[in-house]
């Protein structure tokens, strides 16, 4: 909508803004797992970042859910540090030497 607008950067701006970065760490809420999953899950999404801000979301995202793992509250089903660890793979084979 704002691209509508006539307002280029604002849309990515907006999202930067409201993106997991801009959350402190580890979160608002370490407690809630729901929370903690949705938050892993926007670290996988900044399609449109560089590879470096690509790179440092899926790490964030994949530390998350490493650690909900190994605390042992991450159901099955949100259990997506595959889909994480793939994307790191595929992203580190696309950098330049």
């Amino acid at each position: 909508m704002l691209v509508a607008h006539g307002d280029g950067p604002g849309p990515l701006d907006a999202y930067r803004s409201a993106s997991p970065s801009a959350t402190p760490w580890p979160g608002r809420d370490p407690a809630n797992t729901q929370w903690q999953v949705d938050l892993a899950v926007s670290c996988g999404k900044p399609g449109a970042f560089s590879g470096l801000e690509r790179r440092d979301f899926l790490v964030r995202g994949l530390k998350i859910l490493h650690a909900l793992r190994q605390a042992d509250r991450l159901l099955p089903n949100q259990d997506r540090t595959d889909w994480f660890e793939s994307a790191l793979k595929e992203l580190d084979a696309k950098a330049p030497q």
